[in-house]
């Protein structure tokens, strides 16, 4: 049985061009999994203007009036009255004190479990209180088996491994809890 050469390099190069067409931008991906971490700048705060109680005294020019010589009449001169001096408040811009803004800071979300999974962790963390360990254990692990990705559940039982001397295994539930924990937040 012989391959021929052209099927094969067709449909390989379409599984190719599908595959690229639905692997994830790495950018998006690297978002969704860091998380946005940007911090927002504050605003600047606004400039109030204030009066302030200096003035200026702004007289207008004096302008006289020439008079105008005609033959036979003879030119009286009255003095011109001079308006008082207009005062003027002149207003010095201020540089109000920078408003701070506070900076909205994510609390953590709680994982919201089900009541089945909240009467394990009850009966869990008696059984640790009265010094069985295997069997909170083993009432933890039956609790992961129905929420598998709850970060609290998973530092229960690295807290419960750790107290058995199981240090690599609580390292890695520790690591997983770590994970959920961003994945929910």
């Amino acid at each position: 049985m012989t391959l021929t050469l052209r099927p094969s390099i067709a449909l390989s190069f379409l599984l190719v061009s599908i595959l690229s067409a639905c692997s994830p931008n790495p950018t998006v991906l690297q978002d969704r999994v860091y998380g946005s971490r940007a911090v927002p700048a504050p605003a600047p705060a606004p400039v109030q203007k204030k009066p302030t109680t200096a003035a200026k005294v702004i007289a207008p020019p004096k302008v006289v009036a020439a008079p105008v010589a005609q033959p036979g009449k003879v030119i009286t001169h009255q003095p011109m009255q001079i308006p008082p001096p207009v005062s003027v408040a002149v207003e010095e811009p201020t540089i109000a004190p920078p408003v701070v803004e506070p900076v909205a800071v994510a609390t953590p979300k709680a994982y919201a479990s089900s009541p089945a999974v909240q009467a394990l962790i009850r009966t869990a963390d008696a059984e640790a209180a009265k010094g069985s360990l295997d069997k909170a254990a083993d009432t933890l692990e039956r609790a992961l088996r129905m929420e598998g990705d709850n970060p609290d559940l998973w530092m229960k039982l690295a807290k419960i491994n750790e107290q058995q001397g199981k240090h690599d295994q609580a390292l890695g539930m520790v690591s997983k809890a770590q994970a959920y924990r961003e994945q929910l937040n």
